[in-house]
């Protein structure tokens, strides 16, 4: 039977804020990327027009910048930062 030793709960400590600060970092990169993807399609005009396909195209991926934006800033505001 194996039993927990100090060095596994110290890798799964390192593991666990390893990928905390990948978070962190990744997802304001995926929200700046959303934000100027939509830009582009809805301001840029890269698909020829204001047309409503053009909004309608963009919604989805408005929702998901969205959503990215709220848990960035809930891992960024959280109490284990360290």
């Amino acid at each position: 039977m194996a039993s927990s030793t100090a060095y596994s709960a110290h890798t799964k400590t390192t593991h666990n804020r390893l990928w905390r600060w990948i978070l962190r970092l990744a997802l304001p990169a995926l929200a700046f990327l959303s934000g100027l993807v939509l830009y582009w399609i809805w301001f840029d005009q890269a698909y020829g027009g204001t047309e409503w396909t053009t909004i309608v195209v963009g919604l989805p991926l408005a929702v998901e910048a969205i959503a990215v934006t709220l848990w960035s800033v809930s891992a960024w505001s959280s109490n284990d930062l360290i």
